[in-house]
């Protein structure tokens, strides 16, 4: 399949779900606009991407496209790092699960540039064998409350000489981060680069071509540092070309 290049890199974006009736019988699949008007703004064209299991089909999708952003979600089903549900879990519809776990594989293989924020994070770190803290609060005692809507502005903490530190020119800056989980033994060939105040990990490296972050930076459209982090994403998908 050939395509009219363009000067603006083309992003494929995830899509949430949204469930209509239990246990995901009919649902609606949706983007928050903040992700959408964050690639639009970093000089990309946002295309959300539907959830479709055909490989062949997934394929041509990717084809039109110079890079790839996992948004946040609902909580990944702990059957998928090898656990039982052992704490209140909301789990996400599977195939969305399944969905975004053969589209980032099948975009690292194409060397197509990745963002993943928030779930997208978690999710390269189980497909990358990695397990996750199914509920921060049970399980981390010390833990802050990473869930709350009044206060969802923490500092995060990155490693100097990390690909990130290097690339906003900081090492300490607040964060909008609202999730229920968390990275716990991280996957193959990751590394942790960033924690928030109470050593939860916020930030991972490691796969070609990715930004991984746990925070949500399209909820800060006004910060310099988190416009950094999608103009970045937007040069590696320019590169593509």
């Amino acid at each position: 399949m050939v395509r009219k290049k363009t000067a603006k890199p083309v992003i494929g974006i995830s899509c949430e779900v949204l469930k209509l009736k239990p246990y995901f019988s009919e649902f609606e699949l949706a983007c928050d606009y903040r992700y959408i008007r964050a690639i639009i703004r970093a000089g990309g064209i946002p295309l959300m991407l539907p959830i479709n299991h055909n490989l062949e089909d997934l394929r041509k999708l990717l084809l039109l496209v110079d890079g790839l952003l996992i948004i946040g979600g609902a909580d990944i089903p702990p059957s998928f790092y090898g656990e039982r549900e052992r704490h209140k879990v909301k789990p996400m519809y599977r195939g969305r699960t399944r969905f975004d776990m053969n589209l980032y594989k099948m975009a690292h293989r194409m060397r197509i540039p990745v963002f993943a924020i928030c779930y997208g994070m978690q999710l390269l770190n189980v497909i990358y064998g990695g397990t996750l803290y199914q509920d921060i609060q049970k399980q981390i005692r010390s833990a802050k409350n990473h869930q709350s809507r009044r206060s969802p502005i923490h500092t995060v903490h990155l490693e100097e000489g990390s690909m990130l530190a290097k690339l906003l020119g900081r090492k300490d800056f607040p964060v909008h981060s609202q999730h229920h989980q968390a990275v716990k033994r991280l996957g193959r060939s990751l590394r942790a680069i960033g924690y928030s105040p109470d050593w939860i990990i916020e930030a991972l490296e490691g796969p070609r071509n990715a930004l991984a972050v746990q925070w949500h930076p399209e909820r800060q459209e006004r910060d310099t540092v988190q416009r950094k982090l999608f103009a970045q994403f937007v040069r590696m998908c320019k590169g593509k070309k």
